[in-house]
């Protein structure tokens, strides 16, 4: 079994904001239903890992880096691919092209949790497959592991945990953090950046019922957001950003 798998998409209207090109949520999401389709491919899904392994996934962090703005319309290849596994961790890294265009690269590193401790599994008590190694150029995505200290004056809003925001393995999906970073920007604000580099750290999981006080802190050509749970860091993300020219 090879260790890659090529996705093609068509752009169209879901897919967009409102400046009619793909956003960071929607890049995530794109990520995120390629590795699934390999997972399922692998053996790896969410049952099969239950069945086999008792164990599930999660991803630990992430980061995109926006090359060039994917549009409406726009038919694109995704492909990602897995690297040889660590002890505890798994790296997985992924490219979107129009064409020979890179629109953008990402990187993500996963573990496996026990399903009745959830605490952290080694790879080697995984059923994992056999893979032919083919593809495993690494796109040396390095993460900044940025982490700032934040008060009331850099809060922006409180998400609530709903039912929608919960996800096979019974905590918020971690796509929804991806949501919860951008709203913590206006339109307008959005309007006058663009992105360079996006990472989030999954650092503890939250449930139905959690209220998650965002937090924006700008440091220079970076932006940091926090989600917390009274004292408790759920997620961080550092955007770093370059300001549109004035028009």
């Amino acid at each position: 079994m090879k260790n890659w798998l090529t996705t093609k998409l068509e752009i169209d209207e879901t897919n967009v904001d409102f400046s009619l090109s793909v956003p960071i949520p929607e890049l995530m999401k794109f990520f995120e239903v390629a590795t699934f389709k390999h997972s399922n491919l692998m053996g790896l899904d969410h049952i099969s890992m239950e069945k086999h392994s008792n164990a599930f996934w999660v991803v630990t962090k992430m980061k995109v880096i926006p090359k060039n703005k994917i549009v409406n319309k726009e038919k694109i290849n995704i492909t990602t691919w897995t690297h040889e596994l660590g002890t505890a961790r798994a790296l997985r890294d992924c490219v979107i092209k129009s064409g020979n265009t890179v629109k953008a690269k990402f990187t993500a590193e996963w573990c496996c949790l026990d399903l009745q401790t959830r605490r952290i599994r080694k790879m080697s008590t995984i059923n994992y497959p056999n893979l032919n190694m083919q593809k495993t150029n690494n796109l040396n995505t390095v993460f900044t592991n940025m982490r700032e200290n934040v008060d009331k004056s850099n809060f922006v809003y409180t998400k609530v945990i709903r039912s929608t925001d919960i996800d096979v393995n019974n905590h918020t999906n971690n796509l929804r953090y991806n949501y919860m970073v951008i709203d913590a920007f206006t339109v307008e604000e959005l309007k006058q950046i663009d992105i360079k580099e996006y990472e989030i750290y999954f650092v503890n999981e939250s449930y139905i019922g959690d209220k998650i006080d965002v937090y924006k802190k700008k440091i220079k050509n970076y932006f940091y957001i926090e989600g917390i749970v009274e004292d408790k860091t759920i997620f961080k993300s550092v955007i770093k950003f370059k300001k549109k020219k004035e028009r």
